[in-house]
């Protein structure tokens, strides 16, 4: 009896390491012309290496090609797994002078991963409710 429980122990370890080995990834290259948000983070120009990893969540690795610099783990707001692009690719959008990182199609599974644009925060201005302050405006 004690063999068979440690067969079924050894099974469903091997079973688990097994399920998390196929974890989906995929790999695409790009270069940044100038700084770029990413979630709520801020990668510089330059050359960059992203990893698509699915493995529980999905979630994109970006690091820094040559390994010199900040690297990024950036998860999307929505994962197309029906993209259709014919070589990986990157999509930036322009806000006022910020640009940021829209989506990373990944050409050999035909997936694109899409990340929030950065929040954009408004000055609010600052209003006095003093009653003789508004009463004075008046006269």
């Amino acid at each position: 009896m004690k063999l068979a429980k440690k067969l079924s122990l050894l099974t469903i370890l091997a079973t688990a390491a097994l399920g998390t080995s196929y974890a989906v990834d995929a790999q695409a290259r790009f270069s940044l012309p100038q700084a770029a948000h990413v979630g709520s983070s801020v990668l510089p120009a330059g050359d960059y290496m992203v990893t698509m990893s699915v493995d529980g969540s999905a979630k994109a690795i970006i690091i820094p090609v040559g390994h010199s610099g900040e690297s990024v783990i950036a998860l999307p707001t929505v994962i197309d797994a029906y993209a259709s692009c014919a070589e990986s690719s990157l999509q930036m959008e322009r806000t006022g002078s910020e640009w940021s990182v829209r989506s990373v199609c990944f050409a050999p599974l035909q997936v694109s991963m899409y990340f929030a644009a950065p929040s954009t925060k408004s000055a609010l201005t600052a209003v006095s409710t003093d009653a003789a302050v508004i009463a004075g405006a008046a006269k």
